[in-house]
């Protein structure tokens, strides 16, 4: 399998500079066939709906599912709902939530992490990807995106466990959403080759992070999850994956850093390191942390609550 997330060798210093490396994965994009109507029968239209795909059967359980489009409060998200779980609030669903690289969007969802979630909506996952409002990073345009999808899910479904999964920049807003717990029931968290101390991406790329909370470097620090007390890491589950070659995202201040933060307390933290082959300056997310993902949130599943 191809790497999903590979940065094109023809990206020029200043993209790298600007920030849009952090943007992996982030060009594939999504249309409504026009050859079939909508298919509702086993997954009425959700509010706020404004697409969704011909019915896909997934690759390897040929389960059926929807892509689905909506709106919320202004938020464009991506959701893969499986036939197995429509909107109830009786019945317990399990929410596997993405969050993509700087420079993505929530068309990340049939891009860098079609191959994972194709697979998620086997065991009857909902899968879902929010805009965030761009690249904001934690912003709080980028926190109320995630309160507002939080309350939209929560109307629709029983949530009855939540995973989270980042590439690259989004590992900041995945790590503030899991220490204040924006999410219902979180069981683990996949941190792949994220940041996780946004003064740094700050110090070396202000005009990337600024803009986003009002050209005001204490805004970008109140909102640093780097911040958050050690307790908020207490009976958590994080995986975190990155490479020591990465001169975008480095390794000992951001992969290594979230690491031996939650050490002391998580329920369980571990750290893969990997090659920064493959990728410009050597940030990468390698194709194995998809496998590495699945077979972690799988466990998770199976063991229960931390």
């Amino acid at each position: 399998m191809s790497d999903p997330d590979r940065i094109p060798s023809a990206l020029s210093r200043r993209s790298l500079v600007s920030g849009t490396v952090l943007g992996l994965g982030a060009a594939l994009t999504f249309a409504t066939p026009a050859s079939a109507a909508p298919n509702y029968s086993k997954v009425p239209k959700l509010p706020g709906e404004i697409g969704r795909s011909d019915t896909v059967t997934s690759r390897f359980g040929k389960k059926k599912y929807e892509v689905i489009d909506v709106v919320i409060s202004g938020d464009r998200t991506r959701l893969f709902v499986p036939h197995a779980t429509p909107p109830s609030l009786t019945r317990g669903a399990g929410f596997l939530w993405y969050y993509h690289a700087n420079g993505s969007s929530y068309a990340a969802l049939s891009g860098a992490f079609q191959y994972t979630a194709d697979q998620v909506v086997d065991q009857g996952m909902v899968c879902i990807c929010p805009n965030y409002g761009g690249s904001v990073w934690t912003s709080e345009t980028a926190l109320q995106a995630q309160r507002n999808a939080t309350a939209y899910v929560q109307k629709l479904w029983k949530v009855s466990v939540s995973f989270l999964r980042s590439n690259s920049g989004g590992g900041a807003l995945l790590c503030y959403a899991y220490g204040k717990r924006m999410v219902p029931n979180i069981r683990g968290a996949y941190h792949a080759s994220g940041v996780y101390d946004m003064e740094d991406v700050l110090l070396r790329r202000p005009e990337s992070v600024l803009p986003a909370y009002g050209n005001d470097p204490a805004a970008v620090k109140a909102t640093n999850p780097i911040y958050l007390p050690q307790s908020v890491w207490a009976k958590t589950r994080l995986r975190i994956s990155g490479s020591p070659e990465d001169q975008v995202v480095p390794y000992e201040k951001h992969s290594a850093r979230l690491y031996r933060r939650a050490l002391p307390v998580a329920k369980e933290v571990s750290l893969l390191s990997h090659s920064g082959a493959g990728g410009q300056y050597g940030h990468v997310v390698p194709s194995q942390t998809n496998k590495d993902m699945l077979v972690t949130f799988q466990r998770w599943m199976t063991e229960g609550p931390a």
